[in-house]
């Protein structure tokens, strides 16, 4: 039997596992860490902590499961997206702290490409919308505010990028990682100098492209030393988290579409070529096609955060079944309260600098409905997203829901209930391992095809129908949601331009 050590970058938790051959997971070790917000806008982590968190995970579960380490075949790596690590020729770290995929710090960055170039045109190379996620626009901002550090710096790495580097010694990146940087031309599948010098960022500094599943590397010695792991075992790409994730899960082909709830939420569907419009963004896939998506930034992070927000106010810790307890006695629609989950802004250019927000509190409003209306408030901006997929002619066959988010069965409820279809809930919450773990398997040919094994890997999957009373309600929260929505498009852009010129 052959193992896989998967290993998981998130934004709240360092992760490793290992995965046989089969696709079993043995074991996962986790590390929680913090997100940091110093300022408004901004969401950064340690690089330097990930790797010595990694470094942690992987002795855990080597000594816990006692595998016969010559039998392990492949490390393969997958992480949170488009914070880019500097590191020098040495391999030092020149960023101690990496704007995550939801710091919005570069907003100026993006207003000025903005103002010099129309949208539309970029978007017929690059495939997507001018956004602070990109990591190009991100290192942008640190040479404009960093320049000692941007001069100093020979790569920018993603998370897993980085962990790969510290591994092997080997600057790389894949596909899915590649397609957002706002680097990247989708026609032809590759860097593009031209975005390169309309950004303003040296194209030199960014990795190699390389197949999700082609082995880059070697772990060497000093790697080898810290993690306990054999030097000499190769090393894949890996990919995006959430690209990976629904490779884990199967969702795969024309008609399916993905709401992955973790830190965030995503819709993402599976297509052939990206679909070009200014409301949805595009991720090549981490095996053949591109992923249309929309993300919500603080999806899961919302619920997180009322969890936490509770426990405070209750002066003991509250877990997740102790909140749904709460959120189920407030009835479907928490009685006309709505919450806006945009804590960390949004993708959206006019909206960057919204903030979430309760709306329609009155008297009679208790903390169940405040509860509720969060969930209530993830699944409402969730189906706003859906409909945009429609009306830009995406057909809905199939909604699969995956991640973390699908453990919260009031939340899988509420989700259908809001759109009003089925959801097929996995009852394997660990996506992205499995997803990574498939693309290293391919890598050693220890599988043929990915898209096939990860097809029949699919686990058995439970329905949650669409409550029909429930979702009459919902069909009013959504036209309120929307209605509110819509007049807030831009309000807190205008709202700071204000203050600032109090």
């Amino acid at each position: 039997m052959k193992y896989i050590i998967a290993i998981d970058i998130g934004t709240q938790s360092t992760r490793a596992a290992i995965i046989n051959q089969d696709g079993i997971i043995l074991l996962i070790e986790q590390i929680l860490h913090d997100l940091v917000r110093p300022f408004p806008n901004w969401a950064q982590q340690n690089p330097d902590s990930w790797w010595n968190e990694t470094c942690h995970a992987i002795k855990e579960v080597l000594k816990k499961t006692n595998v016969d380490l010559s039998e392990i075949a492949v490390v393969a790596t997958c992480g949170q997206m488009h914070g880019p690590v500097g590191i020098d020729e040495n391999g030092n770290t020149t960023t101690p702290w990496v704007q995550l995929w939801c710091d919005k710090r570069c907003d100026e960055q993006c207003q000025e490409l903005l103002a010099k170039n129309d949208q539309n045109e970029l978007q017929k190379i690059s495939g997507n919308p001018v956004y602070p996620s990109w990591q190009g626009i991100k290192v942008l901002w640190h040479k404009e505010h960093e320049p000692d550090s941007y001069n100093l710096t020979c790569w920018y790495l993603v998370p897993k990028d980085f962990i790969n580097y510290r591994l092997t010694g080997v600057a790389a990146t894949d596909p899915s990682e590649a397609s957002c940087t706002y680097l990247y031309n989708c026609q032809t599948e590759s860097y593009s100098q031209e975005l390169a010098d309309i950004v303003g960022v040296d194209l030199k500094k960014f990795a190699p492209i390389y197949r999700s599943q082609d082995v880059i590397g070697e772990v060497t010695e000093e790697a080898a030393r810290l993690t306990g792991l054999p030097s000499g075992i190769p090393v894949i790409a890996g990919g995006g988290d959430f690209p990976v994730s629904m490779l884990g899960f199967g969702i795969v082909g024309e008609g399916v579409t993905a709401d992955v709830t973790g830190t965030s939420t995503l819709v993402a569907a599976h297509t052939e070529k990206p679909l070009l419009n200014p409301a949805i963004q595009n991720c090549r896939h981490v095996v053949d096609g591109w992923i249309p998506f929309t993300i919500l930034d603080c999806g899961g992070l919302s619920i997180k955060w009322c969890k936490e927000l509770v426990s405070s106010l209750q002066g003991k810790e509250v877990s997740y079944n102790d909140l749904i307890k709460l959120a189920l006695k407030a009835p479907a629609g928490s009685d006309g309260l709505i919450f806006y989950p945009f804590m960390l802004g949004e993708r959206r250019r006019e909206n960057i600098s919204s903030l979430g927000g309760y709306f329609g509190i009155n008297l009679n409003h208790s903390a169940p409905h405040f509860i509720r209306a969060v969930m209530e408030g993830v699944a409402l901006s969730m189906s706003k997203d859906i409909s945009g997929f429609k009306r830009h002619g995406h057909q809905l066959k199939r909604l699969i829901s995956v991640g973390g988010g699908t453990r919260n069965e009031l939340l899988n409820q509420i989700k259908s209930s809001v759109v009003n279809i089925p959801i097929e809930i996995s009852n394997e919450p660990e996506a992205g391992l499995k997803g990574v773990a498939i693309l290293g398997s391919a890598g050693v040919g220890l599988i043929n095809d990915p898209v096939q094994t990860s097809i029949e890997r699919r686990t058995n999957i439970r329905i949650i129908q669409p409550d029909t009373e429930k979702a009459e309600v919902y069909k009013k929260s959504k036209v309120e949601y929307n209605r509110i929505y819509n007049h807030m498009i831009g309000f807190w852009l205008n709202n700071f331009k204000s203050i600032n010129n109090i």
